[in-house]
């Protein structure tokens, strides 16, 4: 047999072989097993401002886990811890204007019961100061929530203390984009 005609052989019985197929496609999938409960990293935001007629005030808000509220379940049993947040305002010579500690329950007039069984008390952040008072966002969340299905809650405390509760509306949306925007500068 000629060197050529052997390597004809060769090249051809290469050939013929067949490879193994490294696509592995699956259609079973497992979906992840629960851990331990889960818990938001706690959180304090201090914030100094001017507020009514030019005087100082300093506002604190505080996030933190609790064990003692009934735990979140996700969809595949994943447990989590809720959030209670205390938002104080001390005027400027270190008393306290206003103490509040919000739980999602805080929110019952205006979340539906099914979505606070889903959903944590995610974050509350001061928007603005102004001559109607001072105004907050709270946010109600579900913690697995692929998509923003977020409750956003417009909290506005005025002169006296007391407390206005709303929907967050695309006013709300344009003051604090606006406030934003203003701080970047």
């Amino acid at each position: 047999m000629s060197f050529s005609a052997a390597l004809l052989l060769l090249f051809t019985a290469c050939k013929d072989k067949k490879t193994p197929d490294t696509n592995i496609i699956t259609t079973d999938y497992e979906q992840p097993k629960p851990t331990g409960p889960i818990a938001m990293e706690a959180s304090t935001n201090s914030r100094d401002v001017e507020w009514v007629e030019g005087r100082h005030y300093q506002v604190c808000v505080n996030r933190h886990s609790v064990d003692s509220l009934p735990m979140v379940a996700g969809a595949n049993g994943q447990q989590y811890y809720d959030n209670v947040i205390n938002l104080q305002v001390m005027r400027a010579d270190s008393t306290v204007f206003f103490d509040r500690t919000f739980t999602k329950n805080s929110f019952a007039n205006w979340v539906s019961a099914d979505f606070r069984k889903q959903a944590v008390l995610e974050g509350l952040n001061m928007v603005k100061a102004d001559d109607e008072g001072l105004m907050f966002v709270a946010w109600i969340n579900n913690p697995e929530a692929v998509d923003d299905e977020a409750t956003e809650l417009r909290i506005l405390i005025d002169r006296m203390g007391h407390v206005d509760i709303q929907r967050f509306t695309d006013d709300d949306r344009d003051d604090l984009k606006m406030q934003l925007e203003e701080e970047a500068m």
